[in-house]
């Protein structure tokens, strides 16, 4: 486990980073379309999936079940930071990006914190296992980067 997350932690500096500029961009009133034009989680954690998947295999020599595992460590991580601050935006009455309804649901409504809580959830179960399978591609590209040796 150490040596996974010792892999993964440009991603997760990553991650983090854009889960700070998605909270700055909400902070200073930007509206949800610009933060999520900007400090979009998913997709980057689907890129960072699909490239550390790759460096599994090119430069460090692992099969693909490690490279499945490095993308499910990467998308559980990411999923935690947004159950995180949906959480503790509900429990602490903060409006965020992070409990804006077409985040959580997918259209402007009301959302309550169960209802929160279950979609959330949710997203942390189905985009780890996305993780598992872009990792796993990752893998199967990583046959595309040249090696050390030439």
């Amino acid at each position: 486990m150490k040596e996974r997350l010792e892999l993964i932690r440009l991603p997760m500096l990553l991650l983090g980073l854009f889960f700070v500029g998605k909270l700055v961009v909400g902070a200073l009133g930007g509206s949800y379309d610009l933060g999520n034009r900007l400090f979009a989680m998913v997709p980057m954690t689907a890129h960072l999936c699909l490239i550390w998947g790759a460096i599994t295999r090119a430069y460090r020599g692992q099969g693909v079940g490690d490279a499945a595992k490095t993308g499910a460590s990467i998308a559980l991580f990411a999923q935690l930071l947004i159950f995180g601050a949906t959480m503790l935006s509900y429990l602490l009455g903060l409006s965020t990006h992070f409990s804006d309804p077409m985040a959580i649901v997918g259209e402007a409504r009301e959302v309550g914190l169960g209802e929160a809580a279950g979609a959330r959830a949710a997203g942390v179960v189905i985009n780890t296992i996305v993780g598992v399978i872009t990792g796993s591609v990752g893998w199967a590209l990583g046959g595309f980067i040249p090696s050390r040796n030439g």
